[in-house]
């Protein structure tokens, strides 16, 4: 007997492949959403994060500003008041000696004189630069004068500054940000350039503050500087991007061997960093 074939399966109509096709983008769908969502929630948490570092940073980093004053102050009002009596001290002792006619204990008494005026000068550099009181007192001018001043007067570098500030105050934190900035630096400046002359630049572009020191010293290979900040041996310049960065800010820096080097700090200001100019 010839077999009879088995019936073939009904043939699969043009409705029911739309129907899965439907089923299939929608649950691509559901998938690409969860994962949208997922994303977005990812990405809220490391916002936060990031807001929470960079609180953090900045109380730590007010909290060294805030150490960095009390330790200027007890320099200035502290020991630079004992050295200060201790010179008047040793002044009325050598005048009175000088009346005595005693050669010997007068020449002793102007080197001991001499030794404790040094002191005193000294202590009160580095109470000025821990944290002068020109930048709370007058604003960032005064304060910038007085560091190319006195680093001019204390290496030979001859420093110049150009400003468009013109006595007008900004934030306190943005006016510690930028002298802390121009004195790590001009310390590089004085360290590492060789340099013969500086010139120190803030500049005000719509609403941002643009600070350049420049200096015509021997430059470097700026590749094997962003190969040290990689590696952590170059905690100056990374210190600087850290700081400005707190702030929304950038720090730019260019340099090439024979060339001099440029390091400019580029930051946002809102209507809270900017303050009236001072009426004299």
């Amino acid at each position: 007997m010839t077999p009879v074939p088995e019936p073939s399966p009904p043939p699969i109509s043009g409705g029911t492949r739309e129907t899965e096709a439907d089923d299939f983008r929608r649950a691509v769908l559901q998938q690409v959403e969860a994962l949208t969502a997922d994303n977005q929630r990812l990405l809220q948490s490391v916002v936060r994060s990031e807001r929470r570092f960079r609180t953090l940073a900045k109380s730590v980093w007010h909290v060294q500003e805030e150490e960095r004053r009390r330790l200027a102050r007890e320099l200035h009002d502290g020991i630079g008041q004992t050295l200060t009596a201790l010179a008047n001290q040793v002044q009325r002792i050598l005048d009175d000696a000088r009346g005595a006619g005693n050669l010997g204990l007068e020449h002793r008494l102007g080197d001991a004189l001499d030794l404790t005026r040094s002191a005193l000068h000294d202590t009160r550099e580095l109470s000025r630069l821990l944290r002068p009181t020109l930048l709370d007192d007058l604003g960032l001018d005064a304060a910038l004068n007085w560091l190319a001043r006195t680093l001019s007067e204390r290496t030979g570098l001859d420093i110049e500054l150009q400003s468009a500030l013109d006595e007008r105050r900004l934030h306190p934190d943005v006016e510690t940000l930028v002298f802390r900035i121009t004195q790590e630096a001009l310390t590089n400046v004085i360290r590492h350039a060789c340099a013969q002359s500086a010139r120190i630049v803030l500049a005000l572009k719509t609403s941002a503050l643009v600070l350049r020191i420049e200096d015509d010293g021997s430059g470097f290979d700026t590749a094997l500087l962003t190969a040290a900040e990689r590696s952590g041996t170059s905690s100056g310049v990374r210190g600087m991007r850290d700081r400005a960065e707190l702030f929304g800010g950038s720090i730019e820096l260019r340099s090439a061997p024979g060339r001099g080097t440029v390091v400019q700090l580029t930051l946002v200001l809102d209507a809270s960093d900017a303050s009236p100019p001072i009426n004299g």
